[in-house]
């Protein structure tokens, strides 16, 4: 395959470096792109596919992911998958009317204005509503402090049921692939409930609930991915989505990674419709 890897330069511990070498060991040939003046320099129509790992929030990337989209070259997640995958609104939007079990969420402005109303009793969360990688999370003992609290952080935020106590797992799903790497994300200590591999949690890999499994499916299906790294929480053998993401790192299952991707592209490459 000839395949042209759009990905930003000075993203911070990327992965991407390490797939293209392994793609690249694969047999494939890949052409790394960092911004519009190189892409511009290419002949779009001689690659087979592209892999577009980058923020579609980034405004130094906004014109070149616009110009892939208008070449209409088969691209691994449509720029609509990968706006799902940024704003965790579209995506609860998406799990919820495609019949997704996920905590109950609302969203509140900058301005302090929430977009719907809901209720419930229990502890809830306030995260960023644009990505995340654990920080910025907080935890309130109740809806109403935790709304108050978001409508004095100043940044848009998605406010969150907490289901606690619960696993925290982390697949990748593909549509030829299907599930691949499951692992839970194992506290660093009991107390911990911000659980994420980039703020200390261990990585323990086992099968997963079939329940966890079935979500993580539906996740995918529900913002038309192709290839996805999917959230879900689990308790007591009942899953709930949570959250997903188009530019994943392997966190040491780069073999199994590089092959879903491989067949992804394989899949997505010869689909007469795989444009962005």
């Amino acid at each position: 395959m000839n395949i042209l890897l759009c990905w930003e330069k000075y993203e911070e511990n990327s992965w991407t470096p390490d797939l293209a070498q392994a793609l690249r060991s694969a047999g494939d040939s890949v052409s790394e792109v960092h911004d519009l003046d190189g892409l511009r320099r290419l002949s779009l129509e001689t690659f087979d596919i592209c892999l577009p790992r980058f923020r579609v929030g980034a405004a130094n990337m906004n014109s070149l992911d616009e110009a892939l989209v208008r070449a209409r070259i088969p691209m691994l997640n449509s720029r609509e998958t990968r706006v799902a995958c940024e704003n965790k609104a579209v995506a609860h939007l998406a799990f919820d009317e495609a019949g997704v079990r996920q905590p109950r969420s609302l969203v509140v402005s900058r301005e302090g204005v929430a977009d719907r109303r809901l209720s419930w009793d229990g502890e809830a969360l306030v995260k960023p509503l644009h990505g995340c990688r654990g920080e910025g999370i907080e935890i309130w003992p109740s809806l109403g402090e935790a709304l108050e609290r978001a409508s004095t952080r100043r940044e848009d935020v998605l406010v969150q049921e907490m289901i606690w106590p619960a696993r925290s797992w982390r697949l990748i799903v593909g549509r030829v692939s299907g599930i691949i790497d499951p692992y839970f994300r194992r506290p660093p200590a009991s107390h911990n409930r911000v659980l994420s591999i980039s703020t200390g949690s261990e990585i323990a890999r086992e099968k997963p609930p079939t329940d966890v499994e079935r979500v993580a499916l539906e996740m995918l299906a529900a913002v038309d991915g192709d290839l996805l790294a999917v959230d879900v929480l689990e308790q007591e053998g009942t899953a709930f989505a949570l959250e997903i993401n188009h530019n994943f790192d392997a966190h040491g299952g780069t073999e199994a990674a590089v092959d879903a991707f491989r067949r992804e592209i394989a899949g997505v490459a010869l689909s007469p419709i795989a444009v962005g």
